[in-house]
C-alpha cells in the first residue's frame, strides 16, 4: 500500500471515528440524520454503529484491503441503502484504488456518505449521476437486477466490481446444542446477527442447518424465539413496509401449517422443510431452522448465494464447511455482520467486466 493510499484511508477512518463517538458533533448529527434515513430504530442505529462500523483496523487488515483492489485513474462507488455502515467499507476500497473517488449515495439512504465527507472534507466527491470512463473502476452495490442493468449500460473499458444479492447462514451439530447453556448462548449470538439492520444486509443470516434430531431442533427453536424477543425489547425493529409485514404473516402461517413456527418478537422462527426455502424467507427478523443429516451438502446447494457463514460445533464440521463454501467469509456466530476491514465484506467472486 502506498503512503498516499494509507493517508487517504486514515482520513476516512478518522471521519468514521467521529461518527461512532456519540459525544462528538458529527456523532450527534449522525444519529439524528440516520434515524430519518435508515428506517431503523434509534437502538438499531446505535447497535449497528457500535458493532459494524470498523474504526480501528490493524495494519495487516488495511494491507489486505489495499491488496484486494487494483489501482485506477478514477474510482466510482454506487451505494445501496440496506446497510448504512457499508458506505464506509465501499468508499475505503475506492480510496485504496484511486486518489479520485466519486460516490453516488442511495437515494433512500444518502446520509452516511454525506457524514463521512463532512468528517473528511474533499476526500471524495458526491455525484449524481456516475460517469465512469474507460480504465476507471466502478464499485457497485445492489440487487442482481440492478447490477445486470448497470453492466449492460457501461461504456467499454470500465472495470465493474459488482456486489449483488446474498445472505448468511449458520450451522450446528448436535453436540453444540445438546447442552441448555450452550444452546442459549448460541441463540443469543444468532439473535444479534439477525437483529442488525433488521436482516436486510447481504451478510444477514436467514437460517441454521442443524445436524441433529427433531427434539434438539425444537429445543433450539424455543431458545431462538426467547432470544429474539428479549433482544427486540432492547433493540426494537425499525419501520417495515406494509407488504413486508404481509409477507411475514403469509409465510409464518404457511410454515405453521406445515410444521412449527413460533412468534419471536415481531418476527418469527420456524422449522423449514429444506435449505432452499431459506433464501425466500422475509426480512424483519425471520429465521428458519433446517434439520438435516448433512449440513454441508445442504449448504452446498445454496453456495452461490451465501456470503458468510458461522459454525457452532466440532472442528470437523468447520472443516467441511470451509471446503463446501470456499468463497464465503467464515465468521463466528454473533459476528456474521461484523467482518474486519480487510477487503470486500462479501468475498464471493465478483461480477466484473472490463469491456474491450
Amino acid at each position: 500500500m502506498s503512503p498516499a493510499a494509507r493517508a487517504r484511508l486514515e482520513r476516512l477512518l478518522e471521519a468514521a471515528r467521529g461518527i461512532r463517538d456519540p459525544e462528538t458533533p458529527l456523532g450527534r448529527e449522525a444519529r439524528a440524520r440516520l434515524s430519518v434515513s435508515t428506517g431503523l430504530s434509534a437502538a438499531g442505529i446505535e447497535l449497528a454503529i457500535s458493532k459494524c462500523l470498523e474504526t480501528h483496523p490493524t495494519e495487516a487488515e488495511l494491507e489486505r484491503l489495499a491488496a484486494s483492489v487494483e489501482s485506477a485513474p478514477r474510482a466510482h462507488v454506487l451505494l445501496s441503502a440496506n446497510v448504512f455502515t457499508a458506505a464506509h467499507r465501499a468508499i475505503a476500497l475506492a480510496l485504496a484504488a484511486s486518489e479520485q473517488v466519486f460516490v453516488r449515495p442511495s437515494r433512500r439512504e444518502p446520509e452516511m456518505a454525506r457524514l463521512l465527507l463532512r468528517g473528511a472534507p474533499g476526500l471524495f466527491t458526491l455525484v449524481d449521476p456516475l460517469e465512469p470512463e474507460p480504465g476507471d473502476a466502478l464499485f457497485a452495490y445492489g440487487s442482481d437486477v440492478t447490477l445486470n442493468e448497470l453492466r449492460a449500460a457501461l461504456a467499454p473499458g470500465v472495470r465493474l466490481h459488482g456486489h449483488g444479492s446474498g445472505f448468511g447462514i449458520l450451522a450446528a451439530d448436535a453436540q453444540a446444542v445438546a447442552d441448555r447453556a450452550r444452546r442459549e448462548e448460541l441463540a443469543q449470538a444468532i439473535a444479534l446477527d439477525v437483529a442488525l439492520f433488521d436482516q436486510r444486509g447481504c451478510l444477514s443470516p436467514r437460517g441454521l442447518l442443524l445436524e441433529g434430531n427433531a427434539e434438539l431442533a425444537h429445543a433450539l427453536l424455543d431458545a431462538l424465539a426467547r432470544s429474539f424477543a428479549e433482544l427486540e425489547a432492547r433493540v426494537p425493529v425499525g419501520a417495515l413496509a406494509p407488504e413486508e409485514r404481509a409477507e411475514q404473516r403469509r409465510q409464518r402461517a404457511a410454515l405453521a401449517f406445515a410444521g412449527t413456527a413460533l412468534a419471536a418478537g415481531s418476527g418469527f422462527v420456524a422449522i423449514v422443510p429444506e435449505a432452499r426455502a431459506l433464501a425466500s424467507l422475509p426480512v424483519g427478523r425471520c429465521f428458519g431452522l433446517v434439520c438435516t443429516e448433512n449440513a454441508t451438502e445442504a449448504a452446498r446447494a445454496l453456495a452461490p448465494a451465501i456470503t458468510t457463514y458461522g459454525v457452532a460445533g466440532s472442528p470437523e464440521l468447520r472443516a467441511r464447511f470451509a471446503n463446501a463454501l470456499p468463497h464465503a467469509r467464515a465468521s463466528a456466530p454473533g459476528r456474521l455482520q461484523c467482518p474486519p476491514l480487510d477487503g470486500p465484506a462479501d468475498p464471493r467472486p465478483k461480477a466484473s467486466r472490463s469491456a474491450a
